[in-house]
């Protein structure tokens, strides 16, 4: 039988801006996204029934965004085909990085292919949008204006950094409790403002409910600041942060010069333009 390869991208939220409130109390963003090559793997064939092992990871069959996706999109086109997936986690769960989502996402885009459904991208991320906020992203072009609770997006004219340092600290960031921390400090909405070009910074209305809920975020975010890069910010809810670099190497060395110093795994990552990638 043929296997079918995906390569699922992680994410980096480069601006995260909380400009608004639902009355179901959804939180509505404004946030910038770009996919880097830091990746999990799945790999798909066709068979008579649906199943998804793991590698990496034990996760839930409630939990798990995979198996939920391929449930979702048969549903959806009306058929009884199944697959075999075998995922490969590489991300860190829990960190902001859209792992799962990713994950979903080029389960998506790969059954489409294996099963020959032929829908557009922009069906994928209709569906995707059932399964989590982040899913439609990874089906656009990066970088992308992200806006809403995921629904609206938009390409992002903005000169990215040519590297990433992705710092994850030996702890997570639970998202709900972020929010509710982001809830308690009262802080006023901010405005949604569109940027071009090059950007001023990385900033992110959560990063004072994230340090609030793990207040060892604040050393380990200096400890990146020192390494004379563009600039740093933290990846979603957290707790990943990033430092932005003008190549690889320069990422590779600052990567070096922490490996013994910070608790956390270190990744060196670069932009990609999309959120996945069918592999040969």
């Amino acid at each position: 039988m043929e296997e079918l390869r995906v390569l699922a991208y992680a994410k980096l939220n480069l601006i995260l801006r909380v400009v608004g409130r639902r009355d179901d109390g959804y939180h509505l963003l404004q946030t910038l996204m770009c996919a880097v090559d830091l990746y999990d793997e799945l790999s798909l064939v066709e068979a008579d029934d649906l199943k998804v092992e793991m590698g990496g990871l034990e996760i839930p069959a409630g939990e798990n965004l995979v198996l939920r996706a391929a449930r979702l999109l048969r549903e959806h086109a009306g058929l009884r085909k199944g697959a075999h997936i075998r995922l490969i986690k590489k991300i860190p769960v829990g960190a902001g990085l859209g792992g799962g989502s990713s994950d979903a996402a080029a389960a998506l885009a790969g059954l489409n292919r294996l099963w020959g459904l032929g829908l557009s991208r922009a069906e994928l991320q209709e569906i995707g949008l059932e399964l989590g906020a982040d899913v439609p992203f990874f089906f656009s072009d990066s970088p992308a204006w992200v806006e809403g609770i995921g629904e609206r997006i938009s390409p992002a004219r903005v000169d990215l950094p040519k590297a990433f340092l992705i710092l994850v600290p030996p702890f997570d960031c639970p998202t709900p409790e972020v929010y509710r921390l982001y809830d308690e400090l009262g802080v006023p909405f901010s405005c949604p403002v569109r940027l071009e070009g090059e950007l001023p910074g990385w900033e992110n209305d959560l990063w004072p409910a994230a340090l609030r809920l793990r207040p060892r975020l604040a050393e380990l975010r200096r400890a990146l600041a020192g390494l004379g890069g563009l600039g740093v910010g933290m990846s979603g809810a957290g707790s990943a942060l990033f430092c932005a670099f003008t190549s690889l190497d320069q990422a590779g060395k600052a990567a070096q010069s922490l490996k013994n110093t910070v608790e956390g795994k270190l990744f060196v990552a670069a932009p990609v333009p999309r959120g996945y990638k069918f592999a040969a």
